[in-house]
Order: structure tokens, then C-alpha cells, then sequence
């Protein structure tokens, strides 16, 4: 398993000094969707041990900390692409992996 930086997330990370990454899922529900969408967030380095249960990815200094609930809905894979995401504030995203959305309405 790898992680595969975009050249913007590269100098994010590095102007940043993120050493440590959480990737979840958040999970949306509204009528008749459900939405499981991947999410990341920066761990600071004090707050390691929480995630200390989870699938550990490193490559460069890096370390993706990938949740048990992630590794359930999407498997094992093989690369994360990470990259930047939204205008206004900048955050770290995974590109290779779409939102699963389920209709949970009978018709």
C-alpha cells in the first residue's frame, strides 16, 4: 500500500508540517439517502495514540491512519491519492475513492 501526492497536496503538507493523517468515514443521513463519504483530517502529535488500532500507511514521513469502518465499506487498497480540496479552506482529500450513496426508501 501507498500514498500518492498531488504536487499541491505535496507543498501543503510540507508548509503545514503534517506528519500524521486520520482517514474515517462520514456518514450522512437524510430521506431516503444514506451517504458514506471518506474524510480526512490532520492528527496532531499528541493525539497519536487514539488511532493506535488502526491500519498504518507510510510512505515520506507521512502516515495515513486508515479506520476499520473505511477498511469495511472500500477494502483494502492499494494507493491513496491524496490531493486539495474546496476554494475557500484548503484541505486534504482522497481522490481514487467516491462517496457510496444508497437509496433506503421501498418504492
Amino acid at each position: 500500500m501507498s500514498i500518492i501526492l498531488t504536487e499541491k497536496s505535496k507543498k501543503f503538507i510540507e508548509k503545514k508540517k503534517i506528519t500524521n493523517l486520520s482517514l474515517e468515514i462520514a456518514y450522512i443521513e437524510e430521506h431516503c439517502t444514506q451517504i458514506y463519504d471518506p474524510k480526512i483530517e490532520i492528527i496532531k502529535d499528541n493525539k497519536t495514540k487514539s488511532y493506535s488500532s488502526y491500519k498504518k500507511v507510510s510512505s515520506n514521513g507521512l502516515t495515513l491512519n486508515v479506520s476499520n469502518s473505511f477498511i469495511e465499506l472500500y477494502g483494502d487498497l492499494n494507493e491513496f491519492e491524496l490531493d486539495i480540496g474546496s476554494l475557500i479552506k484548503k484541505k486534504i482529500i482522497i481522490k481514487n475513492v467516491d462517496p457510496i450513496i444508497k437509496n433506503v426508501c421501498k418504492a
